[in-house]
């Protein structure tokens, strides 16, 4: 068995993949599938266990996969589908260089390479307002993520991103805790880490971690749910001695809530919540946001057909899924948070927000009922009333 074989039969085993029972819910499942895309959890498992020798379609296979994670959610089996992908692309870029289609031209992946430079110096802290107080050293910080690159780059279809990185801030701010922010922030690496480029993935964790704890770091907290899972699962893996505490911040505002004695001023109005695979199913977090929309006295949550754990992806993942498929997968999206008639449909995630942005401006939803879309930090930013006047926070907590 050669050296590749033998690394594929151990991602195999350690994923549970001979465990399937080709039951077939999981392509029953499959947002893709049910798109309309020539794809298959099903048949791509049972193809790299018995027809190997089918590279072409296993190596194309790979990369249509969502990571959106209802097939896992549906298999009676445990099979561990998400990372069974995760592996085996890292395995295909290490060995073979493929790195899947990816959108606009690979440029976001191309930020987050060029910010591996242990020298790049960047300008990404014009976007703080003089109402927003941070600090430089402390033991608490902000995770700002990639949004100020992303409300640039997207800025054509009208993207709030930066409003997930104002709005976290305001509500810690409100919350008594005046976070680091740093100026030489890195992304997360998420997107390369899903596109099996490992190498720079581990290097900005490193460069990112050992940036934190010179600033005395102790706790990051982030409002984007796929920073909070690579924090909180995948730099421990990539960085020795990895210490810090990672939260995300609606548990941190949840948790203020309830020991601030502050309320949310109330809003009589009907939402509809986009539930973030990496947040309800990866992260385990469904009812937290809604105990914090329940908060908001007049405010009716009007779940859609697929919610919670069940929830219907946004369409894309990491910037290599993007096309005709994902466009029907985010136009049903919208379908049904319509037929819910809220007034606001609210994200969690700012790439699900980027994506769902993207769709309601397709030429197909023209004519259709408008629904506006907005982050949740936002929302309950915009409902929490300031501090005492020049309350200068508590980092201790």
């Amino acid at each position: 068995m050669s050296d590749i074989s033998q690394k594929v039969e151990q991602i195999i085993r350690e994923h549970n993949l001979h465990l399937c029972l080709e039951c077939g819910k999981c392509s029953a499942s499959c947002p893709r599938m049910l798109s309309g895309k020539q794809y298959s959890p099903r048949l791509l498992a049972q193809k790299i266990i018995a027809s190997p020798e089918d590279e072409g379609y296993i190596e194309s296979a790979v990369w249509e996969c969502l990571t959106c994670g209802l097939c896992e959610e549906r298999c009676p089996s445990g099979v561990r589908f998400v990372d069974f992908i995760l592996r085996l692309r890292s395995l295909l870029a290490a060995v073979k260089g493929l790195k899947g289609y990816r959108a606009h031209d690979g440029a976001v992946h191309s930020w987050m390479r060029i910010m591996t430079a242990p020298g790049l110096k960047q300008n990404r802290l014009e976007w703080l307002t003089p109402d927003l107080r941070t600090t430089q050293e402390g033991p608490v910080a902000f995770f700002v993520g990639c949004a100020p690159y992303f409300d640039v780059f997207f800025s054509g279809i009208g993207v709030q991103t930066l409003a997930f990185a104002r709005d976290g801030l305001r509500l810690m701010n409100r919350l008594g805790v005046d976070p680091v922010v740093l100026a030489e922030e890195r992304c997360c690496g998420h997107d390369l880490l899903w596109t099996g480029d490992s190498a720079n993935f581990a290097e900005l964790s490193r460069l990112n971690y050992q940036a934190f704890r010179q600033a005395g770091v102790k706790e990051i907290v982030t409002a984007c749910p796929e920073c909070f899972q690579v924090w909180e699962r995948f730099v421990p893996e990539v960085v020795e001695g990895f210490d810090l505490k990672v939260t995300l911040l609606l548990d941190f505002v949840e948790r203020g809530m309830k020991t601030s004695g502050l309320r949310f001023s109330p809003l009589k109005t009907r939402v509809t919540y986009q539930d973030p695979c990496r947040l309800a199913r990866m992260a385990d977090r469904v009812e937290g946001p809604r105990r914090l929309m329940g908060m908001i006295e007049g405010l009716t949550l009007k779940e859609m057909d697929n919610s919670g754990r069940s929830a219907l992806c946004c369409g894309n993942s990491s910037f290599i899924n993007c096309d005709a498929y994902s466009k029907r997968i985010q136009l049903e999206r919208l379908d049904e948070a319509r037929r819910t008639k809220a007034e606001l449909l609210l994200t969690a995630c700012p790439k699900c927000h980027i994506h769902l942005a993207c769709a309601l401006r397709d030429p197909h939803t023209l004519g259709q009922p408008g629904i506006e879309l907005r982050p949740l930090p936002s929302l309950l930013a915009e409902r929490l009333p300031a501090g005492p006047e020049g309350d200068p926070g508590d980092n201790a907590r």
